[in-house]
């Protein structure tokens, strides 16, 4: 029978980044589950912030300054968590990059940078952590992915496109490695309160303005808008033995967004 109060013990999971919002959600949980918990991160100030939380739950853990959009620092945490810690049993691919742009505006720069960011940097991170996954058989990989993927709106091509690779990537890494004790999950979040939203949400001055966007975010989906421990839930199911028989799989964590005809 599982110990539902300790799902992760003995596991060893990476966060790719979890400085502030979903991240830091998610390793908080697996910590709490018993995970020893890597976080990475660009912004250091709440990345140590965000560490001294997790280890005062889970002493062994340690986080990693990192910008994901750079390809030699996205490698150069790999090896470091390899080294510290031997190994990952559970990868969560977290970070999503995004900003409006026409695609006969969007820029080289940025396709790169989103391309390396929102794609590139698991598949990075997935490379480097399969061959000890294969040699366990046994591993867990999770895609934080977005809506976008399935369903977007208007100015998010560049950030639908990397998010719907990385959703595709996902289904054949999991048919790869099914035989080999390894499962690829991808969950995509709607409208989540987490910690950018509420920038974002901030940014409005108080009145009509932020009124009338909080009335557009409410009408977005069936269910109220989302928390980021409705998330992390999800990525917990996906990342213990609960989830056990499910690979492959995109679950929407959208409050009903992507069966809402708009």
């Amino acid at each position: 029978m599982l110990d539902y109060q300790h799902l992760l013990k003995g596991k060893r999971a990476l966060i790719s980044t979890g400085a502030r919002g979903i991240g830091k959600d998610i390793a908080l949980l697996f910590a709490h589950q018993g995970a020893t918990v890597m976080v990475g991160g660009r912004n250091l100030p709440a990345l140590e912030k965000t560490m001294e939380e997790i280890r005062g739950i889970s002493p062994a853990s340690k986080g990693y300054a990192v910008d994901l959009s750079s390809g030699e620092e996205t490698e150069r945490m790999a090896r470091q968590a390899l080294g510290d810690f031997g190994g990952v049993d559970i990868l969560v691919n977290t970070v999503g990059v995004n900003r409006h742009s026409p695609v006969h505006q969007y820029e080289d720069a940025l396709m790169e940078s989103f391309l390396e960011s929102n794609y590139k940097s698991g598949m990075r991170l997935a490379r480097a952590f399969l061959p000890g996954m294969l040699e366990r058989r046994d591993g867990v990989i999770i895609n934080i992915s977005s809506i976008h993927a399935v369903q977007t709106m208007p100015g998010y091509a560049l950030y639908a496109g990397t998010k719907g690779a990385m959703n595709a990537s996902a289904r054949a890494i999991a048919l790869d490695y099914a035989g080999k004790g390894i499962r690829v999950n991808t969950i995509c979040p709607g409208l989540i309160f987490s910690d950018n939203m509420m920038d974002e949400i901030n940014s409005y001055p108080e009145g009509e303005a932020r009124e009338a966007f909080m009335r557009m975010l409410e009408a977005m989906q069936p269910l109220p808008p989302g928390k980021m421990e409705d998330v992390s839930n999800a990525a917990l199911f996906l990342a213990s033995p609960m989830s056990a028989y499910t690979t492959g799989q995109v679950i929407m964590v959208d409050g009903g967004a992507s069966i809402k005809a708009h």
